[in-house]
């Protein structure tokens, strides 16, 4: 699978590594020169030797591998892997509209929350309507919309919070605004807020396990400025900046589909991850 690539850092990096490794092999040569000078002697073919081996180590170290990053103050870890959210034996987060619906006339079945209809509730979304309802109990809806499906609308940022398996928790984020015509709306605003919100719960009730969270802002939340590489930069500055001040959590896990991670430069998103351990 190809994967999205800065042509310019790659380059940059791929020099950089070429003439570490050149430098190396001629330090190398440089102490087989003293001790036995004989030896290389008219060997010009070495030299096309070098070029070969450095140009290969530059292309190994090039390659890409899964973004990591652990961070010493408040010793948290941030991480992006490829796969599927509802496997990664952890408690995860859900995308919803403040209306929280359900209903697969109204949710996209190829989105998160589908995903999470089928995989987790059987695609039984009355039972799914059920453990949110009883979950949202103690949280006064702010308005009421006349549509199809459920007409009450909760606070931006309202978290459901739903038992899994084991100690594993579904933290159902209404992160987007449903319309009249069940066309769910968002903002980069909304999203930052609905974040903090998240905080908030999973310090609450995670102990401090992983949490993992999908690719905010795609799709049906029709936020078209927040692209792929926005939204991770975005999902992961906003878990700094918290566990800076409290750690929420031991490790953000933004888990992305397989047939999204070529949106990605993971390259790029390692560099600022790393960027951020000199905060």
């Amino acid at each position: 699978m190809r994967h999205k690539r800065n042509p310019r850092r790659y380059a940059a990096g791929f020099s950089r590594r070429f003439l570490e490794a050149i430098g190396a092999q001629a330090a190398g040569a440089g102490v087989i020169a003293v001790f036995a000078p004989d030896m290389l002697k008219n060997q010009w073919w070495l030299i096309a030797v070098a070029v070969v081996v450095a140009a290969t180590w530059a292309v190994f170290k090039q390659r890409q591998t899964s973004p990591s990053q652990w961070y010493a103050h408040g010793n948290f870890t941030i991480r992006l892997v490829v796969g599927d959210l509802f496997q990664q034996d952890a408690s995860a987060m859900v995308g919803m509209t403040t209306t929280f619906d359900t209903d697969p006339t109204i949710i996209d079945a190829s989105s998160v929350q589908g995903s999470f209809l089928c995989t987790v509730y059987a695609s039984s979304h009355t039972r799914l309507d059920q453990e949110l309802e009883e979950s949202l109990a103690a949280t006064k809806p702010v308005s009421r919309i006349v549509k199809a499906g459920k007409p009450r609308a909760y606070p931006l940022g309202t978290t459901a919070i739903l038992e899994g398996r084991g100690a594993i928790r579904y933290y159902c984020l209404a992160y987007t605004e449903m319309d009249a015509h069940n066309r769910a709306q968002g903002s980069v605003r909304g999203i930052v807020h609905s974040l903090d919100k998240l905080w908030d719960a999973v310090d609450m009730h995670s102990n401090g396990a992983p949490i993992c969270v999908p690719l905010l802002g795609q799709g049906q939340s029709r936020i078209p400025e927040l692209t792929p590489e926005a939204a991770v930069r975005l999902m992961a500055f906003s878990f700094f900046l918290r566990c800076r001040r409290n750690r929420v959590s031991s490790e953000l896990r933004i888990v992305i589909h397989p047939k999204e991670i070529n949106k990605i430069d993971q390259t790029e998103f390692q560099a600022f991850l790393r960027s951020l351990a000199t905060e």
